[in-house]
This record gives structure tokens, sequence and C-alpha cells, in this order.
């Protein structure tokens, strides 16, 4: 899906697509061009920008102005989107349009490393094939440009190949050598091993680690906290590999008749699947079956027994995670009698669920409807059962969260059974929106208990927002969010609710009394100018060159004074009104 980050520019490009093929093509060739010259650290004037593609001047001179950063991305978005040329007509002479095996067969890397390169500056274009479907292509001059420009990356990925046995076994020659008399760390050795061979350290340092995982008896590194010598069965633990529940009836799962039109329509099924997932640089490594599946799961559980054994995880002493609240039904407080998953077991069924999750995206690319094989069927189907399987383990170990977030939310008008059913739709998409590599080891990093928490009560508010919405239609859509975002206030001590209509009222008046700044950033990023879109916090922060977070710092004290405003002018007039 397309992700433009300036309007004018999306704008152009919509305004192009309609031009005749011939001056398309000279277009694209111009932002071709105008793509390497780009200096992110810089900002561009948009009658530069728009002279550069076009070759003419704006009707009306324009202070617009883009970063090279913001320009670099929505050019090759204007370059990979727009094109709509069939592949025979879309090189000029003495050029040639490559597919993308092509350019892997070239470089002998991978569709992934392509990809790698596509952010970097490689520059792809999309062309209608004789089959009639838009497709990636790659301008043989253009391919040849970057390799000219990034010759040590490319010749880096196109030597990369698997650790082989012999190197191995000098790695871990090596590794003992460091060790003993040295007394270097894991890391330490890693890096120095990796400097010599060319390698990088996280492949050797995880070389060395399934080495003593494999080898206890004569491991480089016997850590107590890596290799556990005790059998998994010693603690009570939430172990995704043993404890994984049966998954329930999996609606893709293979029908009983056969025959040709049932494998299609089943491939179809599997094909179009939805599944989603946190990408991670390890989910890229030669060994990551083996690293991700059976080396740190290992660890993982080595470390959690450590932890709750010594009474320190993180997560298996929250109190609040731990106690079941007071007047709770029966039937929801078996929620709170269900183990809760260490710290570290959560962080690792996440990386398995996430690169399970990544394999059957790869699988479904490369997936012919037509020609699907039964294996291919059956290696998918099981991906999807594992995946769920880890999702539905971290989903319960969790539901406590959800609960508690619920009954806080608890109304006359709203039954709490509805309200944690609510919960538990939203945290399982929460399980799919996680980045895991935020967690971090021992109990250190975010928590999905913490993320899932604010979540839940995101998506709460939103829906009252909605219900007030559905009784006031005079509430203007652009400014749901924000309304959404300060909530509900009371007016009085009888707690009679502020109308929707008032409080649009309000809002409209006491947002010009915040600070410019802030008041551009709300305006921005809420929609409030009906005449412009919403902008996303990334893009603030383009325009107004700080960071991302620093806009998101910025908007939280925003709404804080906003907040003031509003319930300052709502006593204001019930004081005024009372004194009539």
């Amino acid at each position: 899906m397309a992700t433009w980050h300036d309007d004018k520019l999306l704008e152009l490009a919509s305004q192009l697509t309609y031009s005749p093929a011939d001056k398309r093509r000279e277009q694209l060739h111009a932002a071709i061009v105008l793509l390497p010259s780009i200096n992110p650290l810089k900002s561009y004037p948009w009658d530069f920008i728009h002279f550069r593609i076009t070759s003419f001047q704006p009707r009306s001179h324009s202070d617009h102005s883009l970063a090279g950063k913001v320009l670099r991305a929505d050019l090759i978005e204007f370059l990979s989107d727009t094109l709509a040329i069939p592949v025979a007509e879309g090189a000029g002479p003495g050029d040639s349009v490559m597919a993308l095996e092509d350019v892997t067969r070239k470089f002998n890397v991978s569709d992934k490393t392509i990809q790698r390169w596509r952010k970097q500056g490689l520059i792809a274009l999309r062309y209608i094939y004789p089959d009639g479907r838009r497709r990636l292509g790659f301008l043989e001059s253009a391919v040849g440009q970057f390799a000219a420009a990034n010759k040590e990356r490319v010749d880096r990925s196109a030597n990369f190949k698997q650790i082989s046995e012999e190197e191995k076994k000098k790695i871990i020659e090596a590794a003992r050598f460091l060790a003993a008399h040295h007394r270097l760390s894991i890391k330490e050795v890693a890096g120095h091993i990796a400097h010599q061979l060319k390698r990088s350290p996280e492949a050797i340092r995880y070389t060395i680690r399934n080495y003593d995982l494999e080898h206890p008896e004569a491991a480089v590194f016997p850590d107590p906290e890596v290799l556990p010598r005790k059998p998994a069965s010693a603690l009570p633990l939430f172990t995704p590999t043993e404890s994984a529940p049966p998954p329930t009836s999996d609606p893709l799962a293979v029908p009983a008749t056969s025959g040709e039109t049932t494998r299609r329509e089943h491939a179809r099924r599997l094909k179009s699947a939805r599944v989603e997932f946190m990408h991670n640089p390890l989910f890229d490594h030669p060994d990551a079956d083996s690293i991700i599946l059976k080396v740190l799961p290992a660890e993982a559980r080595a470390r959690a027994q450590t932890t709750v054994a010594a009474g320190i995880n993180a997560k298996a002493t929250d109190v609040y995670l731990a106690r079941i609240p007071r007047d709770l039904p029966a039937f929801l407080q078996d929620i709170f009698r269900q183990p809760l998953m260490p710290h570290e077991v959560e962080t690792d069924a996440f990386r398995q669920m996430n690169y399970l999750n990544y394999r059957i995206s790869r699988l479904q690319r490369s997936l012919d409807v037509e020609t699907a094989s039964a294996e291919q069927l059956t290696e998918i189907e099981s991906l999807l059962a594992q995946s769920a399987a880890l999702k539905n383990l971290i989903v319960q170990s969790n539901l406590r969260v959800a609960v508690h977030v619920a009954r806080k939310h608890q109304r006359v008008d709203r039954p709490l059974m509805e309200l944690v059913s609510d919960a538990t739709i939203w945290l399982m998409r929460a399980a799919d929106k996680f980045d895991f590599a935020r967690a971090g080891g021992g109990g250190s990093g975010a928590r999905f208990s913490t993320y899932a928490s604010f979540a839940l009560m995101k998506n709460f508010a939103r829906d009252r927002v909605e219900q007030l919405t559905r009784r006031d239609s005079h509430l203007l859509t652009g400014q749901e969010e924000i309304i959404n975002t300060l909530g509900d206030r009371e007016t009085d001590a009888a707690g009679e609710r502020i109308d929707a209509a008032n409080l649009q009222t309000d809002l409209l008046t006491v947002i010009q009394e915040l600070p410019p700044r802030e008041r551009e950033l709300l305006t921005h990023h809420y929609g409030l100018d009906q005449t412009k879109p919403a902008l996303s916090l990334a893009q603030i922060g383009d325009k107004m060159g700080i960071t991302k977070a620093r806009v998101r710092q910025l908007e939280a004290r925003a709404l804080r004074k906003l907040r003031h405003l509003l319930e300052s002018r709502r006593e204001k007039l019930h004081k005024a009104t009372a004194r009539k």
C-alpha cells in the first residue's frame, strides 16, 4: 500500500497519472535522475521539485518545501506506484527492464536483500507484465548505477555464504582460546572473531551458543543462565513448546473431499489468509530456523527458571497482574488462576510467532494457486497452526490485563462481560502489533502487558467517543479523535456529562489559547483544519524538523493544557450560570 509523506507530491503524482505514456516516461526518467542528487539533510523548495520532474514552473509560487528525507521517500513511492506502462515499452534505447529474479541472479543475493537495497536507493518501478499484472521491474541502467555507487555493499552481499562445518570448528577453537587465555566475554569473543573472519558478530555468537547447547560437557561458556542444569520440568514454567493447547478448529483446514477444484480453492484460501508480523533482522539470518526455534527458546527457559526460582522475575512478581480484583464474578476469576508467562518466555514466544508469520508470508508470495502441491499447502497449514497456538498462549496469559482495563470502563449501560469481550478482541490485535525487539531480556525493556494496557484504554476511549458521536450527529468527524483523547468530563458535582456539541464549541474556542506551535501540532495531527488531511506524528516531525518522539511529548503536553483550559472554561460558565 502506498505511503506518502507530502500532500503536494501526492497531488502531482495523481495528476501525472493521466499524462500520455511518452510524457510519463520522461517524467519518471526525470525523477530517477533527481533522486540520487537529493541530500537527506537539506530542504528543497516545491517550485524546484515541480520543475525538475515536469520541466514546467508551477502556475503560482509556493512557499512549501520538503525535507530531503521526506522527498527521497516520496520520490521512491512516486517511481514505484505511478507507472502503468507495459514492460515491453518501459525501457529507452540501449536499456532493458530486469525482473526481480534477474537482479537476484545477477548479484547472487536473496529477494530480501533486494528489498533492503530499494530502501537504500535502488530504483524499482512497477510495470504491466504480459499476464496483465503489475510487478516490480528494474532498469538495467539504474541497477548498474546502484552497483557502482555501492560496490562494497553489493560485493559483501554477493559473497555472503552460510558458515561451513570447517569454519564452525575454527570459530569454536578460536573462542575457546580467547575465553581461556584472555578471559573475554562471549560478546567480546564474537566481536574479535567476526572482525577476523569478516562475519557479523551475531552470527559468531549464535554459532558458539548453539555449540554450547549441543555439547554441554565441552561448552566454551558454561554459563548456568545459558545452559540449563535442570530438566525443563524442574520449575512450573509457562513453556510454549510444551504447554501449547491444541489449536481450535481451523477454517483453513484441508477439506475431506479431493479433486483439483477443491485443492485450488484451498490454496486460494491459504494464499489470502491474513498474517501480520513485526520484522526483525534476525529473520534473515541463514540459520534463523535453528536460532529462533531451538537455541533462543532453550536460553529463554533457562533464564526464566533462574529468575522465577529466585523470585525476581519481573512479570511473575507483578502484583497488579497476580491479584484477583474484588467483587469479580466467579466465571472471570478463573482467568487469574492461569499461570503467568515469565517475561523471558513471553518475549521468546513473540519472536517465534512473528518469525512463523514471516515464513508464512514468504510462502504465500511464492504460492501459485494453480500448481500448488500438497506439500506446500501442508507446510503453510502447519506454520499457521503453530503461530495460532503461540498467539493463544500469549493472549490467555494476558487476559487478566483485559479484565483490569475493562473494569475501569464499566458503566451502567455497558455490562462487564461485553466490555471484557471487546477488550479480548483488542488484546488479540495488540499481540499482532507488539514489537518484541523492544521487550529486552531479563525483565528489561517494554512489557507486552504495559503496551496492551495502553492499547485497550485507547480503544475504549475511541469507542466512547463513537457513542457520543452517534447521539449527536452535529459533532464534526475531524474532531472525534481529539475529543476521544480528552475523554469524558463532568460539569458539576452531580456528574452531568458535557454535551458533545458544547464540547465541540468549547474545543474550537480554547484551542486558540494554546501557543502557536502546540496549536499547529494538534491541528495537523487531528485534522481540525477541514481543508487539509490529518498528518501522522512522523510527518509532523519532518515538517517541524524534530523527531517523532519529541512530537509525541509536545502532543501530550498540549493535550494536558487543552484539558485544563476546557475544565477552567466549563467551571467559569457553571459559576456564571449559578449566580444568575
